[in-house]
Protein backbone atom coordinates (compact mmCIF):
# COMPACT_ATOMS: atom_id res chain seq x y z
CA UNK A 1 0.00 0.00 0.00
CA UNK A 2 3.30 2.51 0.97
CA UNK A 3 4.41 1.45 -2.16
CA UNK A 4 1.95 2.54 -4.46
CA UNK A 5 1.23 5.75 -2.24
CA UNK A 6 4.76 6.43 -3.10
CA UNK A 7 4.75 5.62 -6.92
CA UNK A 8 1.56 7.85 -6.87
CA UNK A 9 3.73 10.64 -5.52
CA UNK A 10 6.67 10.69 -7.83
CA UNK A 11 4.12 10.44 -11.07
CA UNK A 12 1.99 13.33 -9.67
CA UNK A 13 5.47 15.56 -9.34
CA UNK A 14 7.26 14.25 -12.62
CA UNK A 15 3.84 15.15 -14.28
CA UNK A 16 4.06 18.69 -12.76
CA UNK A 17 6.98 18.78 -13.49
CA UNK A 18 6.88 18.47 -17.29
CA UNK A 19 3.62 20.32 -17.52
CA UNK A 20 5.19 23.87 -15.98
CA UNK A 21 8.56 23.08 -18.53
CA UNK A 22 5.89 22.92 -21.44
CA UNK A 23 4.27 26.44 -20.31
CA UNK A 24 7.41 27.71 -20.12
CA UNK A 25 8.61 27.09 -23.55
CA UNK A 26 5.08 28.21 -24.86
CA UNK A 27 5.23 31.46 -22.80
CA UNK A 28 8.83 32.08 -24.33
CA UNK A 29 7.81 31.81 -27.81
CA UNK A 30 4.09 33.25 -27.63
CA UNK A 31 2.77 35.74 -30.29
CA UNK A 32 0.65 38.09 -29.16
CA UNK A 33 -2.92 37.22 -29.75
CA UNK A 34 -4.41 39.14 -32.83
CA UNK A 35 -7.19 42.31 -31.50
CA UNK A 36 -9.15 44.48 -33.50
CA UNK A 37 -10.81 47.87 -32.34
CA UNK A 38 -13.78 49.30 -34.87
CA UNK A 39 -15.70 52.46 -34.96
CA UNK A 40 -17.93 54.77 -36.79
CA UNK A 41 -20.95 53.39 -38.57
CA UNK A 42 -20.11 53.58 -42.29
CA UNK A 43 -17.13 54.09 -44.62
CA UNK A 44 -17.12 58.36 -44.15
CA UNK A 45 -16.46 57.73 -40.45
CA UNK A 46 -15.42 53.89 -39.87
CA UNK A 47 -12.13 52.82 -38.51
CA UNK A 48 -10.53 49.60 -37.66
CA UNK A 49 -7.32 49.42 -35.77
CA UNK A 50 -5.28 46.11 -35.81
CA UNK A 51 -2.91 45.29 -33.56
CA UNK A 52 -0.11 43.32 -35.36
CA UNK A 53 2.59 43.54 -32.64
CA UNK A 54 3.00 44.55 -28.84
CA UNK A 55 2.00 48.59 -29.08
CA UNK A 56 1.61 48.22 -32.82
CA UNK A 57 -1.14 48.60 -34.92
CA UNK A 58 -2.59 49.30 -38.22
CA UNK A 59 -5.05 51.38 -38.71
CA UNK A 60 -7.49 50.88 -41.70
CA UNK A 61 -9.78 52.90 -43.65
CA UNK A 62 -11.98 53.02 -46.99
CA UNK A 63 -13.17 55.02 -49.80
CA UNK A 64 -15.09 54.50 -52.83
CA UNK A 65 -11.93 54.77 -55.75
CA UNK A 66 -13.07 54.43 -59.13
CA UNK A 67 -15.98 52.51 -57.88
CA UNK A 68 -14.40 50.29 -55.73
CA UNK A 69 -14.41 50.04 -52.22
CA UNK A 70 -10.29 50.74 -51.47
CA UNK A 71 -8.68 50.08 -47.96
CA UNK A 72 -6.13 51.76 -46.47
CA UNK A 73 -3.54 51.53 -44.05
CA UNK A 74 -1.62 53.97 -41.68
CA UNK A 75 0.12 53.13 -38.63
CA UNK A 76 -0.77 53.89 -34.30
CA UNK A 77 2.20 53.33 -32.30
CA UNK A 78 2.19 53.27 -28.26
CA UNK A 79 4.60 54.79 -26.67
CA UNK A 80 5.33 55.97 -22.69
CA UNK A 81 4.77 59.72 -23.97
CA UNK A 82 1.32 59.21 -26.08
CA UNK A 83 0.87 58.12 -29.57
CA UNK A 84 2.54 58.43 -32.76
CA UNK A 85 0.18 57.94 -35.76
CA UNK A 86 2.07 57.55 -39.63
CA UNK A 87 -0.67 59.00 -42.47
CA UNK A 88 -4.19 59.97 -41.72
CA UNK A 89 -6.63 57.96 -42.84
CA UNK A 90 -8.72 59.23 -46.41
CA UNK A 91 -10.51 61.93 -44.66
CA UNK A 92 -11.35 64.43 -41.74
CA UNK A 93 -14.28 62.20 -40.07
CA UNK A 94 -12.44 58.80 -40.05
CA UNK A 95 -9.69 60.97 -38.67
CA UNK A 96 -11.70 62.33 -36.04
CA UNK A 97 -13.68 59.11 -35.56
CA UNK A 98 -9.71 57.33 -34.97
CA UNK A 99 -8.75 60.10 -31.99
CA UNK A 100 -11.95 58.67 -30.63
CA UNK A 101 -11.15 55.59 -31.12
CA UNK A 102 -7.60 55.28 -29.50
CA UNK A 103 -8.06 57.53 -26.80
CA UNK A 104 -11.70 55.69 -25.38
CA UNK A 105 -9.67 52.32 -25.96
CA UNK A 106 -5.85 52.52 -25.78
CA UNK A 107 -5.91 55.79 -22.99
CA UNK A 108 -3.56 57.45 -24.98
CA UNK A 109 -3.55 61.14 -27.60
CA UNK A 110 -1.39 61.57 -30.11
CA UNK A 111 1.81 63.57 -29.65
CA UNK A 112 3.28 63.41 -33.18
CA UNK A 113 2.21 62.74 -36.78
CA UNK A 114 4.07 61.52 -39.82
CA UNK A 115 3.06 62.08 -43.23
CA UNK A 116 4.52 59.72 -45.90
CA UNK A 117 3.85 61.55 -49.18
CA UNK A 118 1.13 64.17 -50.53
CA UNK A 119 -2.00 62.47 -51.46
CA UNK A 120 -5.35 61.68 -49.87
CA UNK A 121 -4.97 58.41 -48.73
CA UNK A 122 -2.16 59.42 -46.59
CA UNK A 123 -2.83 63.22 -45.69
CA UNK A 124 -6.71 63.62 -45.82
CA UNK A 125 -7.29 64.07 -42.68
CA UNK A 126 -4.58 66.97 -41.84
CA UNK A 127 -7.10 69.30 -41.13
CA UNK A 128 -8.47 67.55 -38.46
CA UNK A 129 -5.27 66.68 -36.89
CA UNK A 130 -3.85 70.23 -36.81
CA UNK A 131 -7.41 71.40 -35.45
CA UNK A 132 -6.17 68.99 -32.44
CA UNK A 133 -3.11 70.61 -32.15
CA UNK A 134 -0.75 66.92 -33.14
CA UNK A 135 2.14 68.11 -34.05
CA UNK A 136 2.15 66.78 -37.69
CA UNK A 137 5.59 66.28 -39.91
CA UNK A 138 6.55 65.88 -43.55
CA UNK A 139 9.90 66.28 -45.26
CA UNK A 140 9.95 69.71 -47.54
CA UNK A 141 9.14 68.28 -50.87
CA UNK A 142 5.78 66.76 -48.88
CA UNK A 143 5.10 69.90 -47.79
CA UNK A 144 5.41 71.84 -51.04
CA UNK A 145 3.42 69.06 -52.51
CA UNK A 146 0.29 69.07 -50.40
CA UNK A 147 -0.29 72.81 -50.65
CA UNK A 148 -0.28 71.88 -54.17
CA UNK A 149 -2.56 69.52 -53.87
CA UNK A 150 -4.82 71.65 -52.25
CA UNK A 151 -4.07 70.53 -48.22
CA UNK A 152 -2.41 71.91 -45.36
CA UNK A 153 1.39 71.61 -45.09
CA UNK A 154 2.72 69.35 -42.32
CA UNK A 155 5.90 71.05 -40.43
CA UNK A 156 8.39 70.22 -43.16
CA UNK A 157 11.01 68.92 -40.09
CA UNK A 158 11.90 65.65 -41.61
CA UNK A 159 15.01 66.30 -43.43
CA UNK A 160 16.77 67.58 -40.75
CA UNK A 161 15.49 65.22 -38.40
CA UNK A 162 14.57 62.07 -40.11
CA UNK A 163 15.22 59.93 -36.50
CA UNK A 164 12.76 60.88 -33.60
CA UNK A 165 12.73 59.43 -30.21
CA UNK A 166 8.81 59.50 -28.79
CA UNK A 167 9.19 58.16 -25.41
CA UNK A 168 10.91 55.05 -25.26
CA UNK A 169 10.17 54.62 -28.96
CA UNK A 170 12.54 55.71 -31.71
CA UNK A 171 11.20 56.28 -35.46
CA UNK A 172 13.22 56.40 -37.79
CA UNK A 173 12.19 57.84 -41.68
CA UNK A 174 14.21 56.89 -44.78
CA UNK A 175 13.66 58.68 -48.01
CA UNK A 176 14.67 55.66 -51.05
CA UNK A 177 14.32 57.84 -53.97
CA UNK A 178 10.95 58.44 -56.33
CA UNK A 179 8.86 55.24 -56.65
CA UNK A 180 4.94 55.74 -56.22
CA UNK A 181 5.53 59.26 -56.09
CA UNK A 182 8.35 61.88 -56.17
CA UNK A 183 8.35 62.21 -51.75
CA UNK A 184 7.31 58.90 -51.09
CA UNK A 185 9.02 58.15 -47.53
CA UNK A 186 8.91 54.76 -45.49
CA UNK A 187 9.23 54.61 -41.54
CA UNK A 188 10.75 52.27 -39.61
CA UNK A 189 10.70 51.03 -36.23
CA UNK A 190 13.85 49.33 -35.04
CA UNK A 191 12.99 48.22 -31.69
CA UNK A 192 10.20 46.03 -33.40
CA UNK A 193 11.54 45.65 -36.37
CA UNK A 194 8.47 46.97 -38.66
CA UNK A 195 8.22 48.59 -41.68
CA UNK A 196 5.74 50.84 -42.86
CA UNK A 197 6.11 51.05 -46.59
CA UNK A 198 3.19 52.87 -47.80
CA UNK A 199 2.17 53.13 -51.32
CA UNK A 200 5.98 52.51 -52.01
CA UNK A 201 4.91 49.13 -51.57
CA UNK A 202 2.30 46.58 -52.86
CA UNK A 203 0.41 43.80 -51.26
CA UNK A 204 0.85 40.18 -52.18
CA UNK A 205 -2.52 40.08 -53.63
CA UNK A 206 -1.96 43.54 -56.10
CA UNK A 207 -1.46 42.27 -59.50
CA UNK A 208 -0.62 45.96 -60.89
CA UNK A 209 0.82 49.17 -59.20
CA UNK A 210 -2.57 50.95 -58.60
CA UNK A 211 -2.03 54.90 -59.68
CA UNK A 212 0.77 55.68 -60.98
CA UNK A 213 -0.13 58.94 -61.96
CA UNK A 214 2.53 60.65 -60.04
CA UNK A 215 5.03 57.44 -60.15
CA UNK A 216 8.36 57.28 -61.63
CA UNK A 217 8.73 53.81 -62.83
CA UNK A 218 12.26 54.10 -63.76
CA UNK A 219 13.31 54.80 -60.14
CA UNK A 220 10.86 52.99 -58.29
CA UNK A 221 12.55 49.62 -58.52
CA UNK A 222 15.99 51.34 -57.40
CA UNK A 223 14.46 52.50 -54.58
CA UNK A 224 12.70 48.80 -53.47
CA UNK A 225 16.12 47.41 -53.64
CA UNK A 226 17.46 50.45 -51.63
CA UNK A 227 14.85 48.58 -49.03
CA UNK A 228 16.02 45.42 -49.83
CA UNK A 229 19.03 46.24 -48.89
CA UNK A 230 18.33 48.22 -45.61
CA UNK A 231 15.84 46.33 -43.87
CA UNK A 232 16.11 42.83 -44.91
CA UNK A 233 15.66 42.13 -41.10
CA UNK A 234 12.41 43.63 -41.07
CA UNK A 235 9.60 41.06 -39.54
CA UNK A 236 6.40 42.76 -40.71
CA UNK A 237 5.97 45.12 -43.77
CA UNK A 238 3.30 47.17 -44.07
CA UNK A 239 1.83 48.36 -47.53
CA UNK A 240 -0.14 51.31 -47.98
CA UNK A 241 -2.99 49.24 -49.03
CA UNK A 242 -3.90 45.66 -48.09
CA UNK A 243 -2.90 43.10 -46.26
CA UNK A 244 1.00 43.44 -44.82
CA UNK A 245 2.86 40.65 -44.68
CA UNK A 246 6.99 40.10 -44.88
CA UNK A 247 10.07 41.60 -46.64
CA UNK A 248 8.54 38.93 -49.64
CA UNK A 249 6.18 42.24 -50.28
CA UNK A 250 8.79 44.34 -51.46
CA UNK A 251 10.18 41.30 -53.92
CA UNK A 252 6.34 41.03 -55.33
CA UNK A 253 6.67 44.84 -56.16
CA UNK A 254 9.72 44.34 -58.15
CA UNK A 255 8.60 41.26 -59.97
CA UNK A 256 4.90 43.74 -60.73
CA UNK A 257 7.46 46.43 -62.04
CA UNK A 258 9.36 43.66 -63.88
CA UNK A 259 6.36 42.88 -66.06
CA UNK A 260 5.73 46.55 -67.01
CA UNK A 261 9.42 46.42 -69.60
Amino acid sequence: MKRISLLTVLICIATLFASCTIKKEVAKDAIIEEQILKSGSEDSNYVELNRVKENIWVHTTYTDYKGNRTPSNGLVIETSDGLVLIDTPWNNGQTMELIKLTRGRLNKDFSLAIITHAHEDRIGGIDTLLENKIDTRSTSLTAELAEKNGFKKPTPSLDSNPDIKVGEVVVEVFYPGEGHSADNIVVWLPQYKVLFGGCLIKNLNSEGLGSTTDANIEQWPVSLNKLLEKYSDADIVIPGHGKWGSIELVKHTLELLKQLK
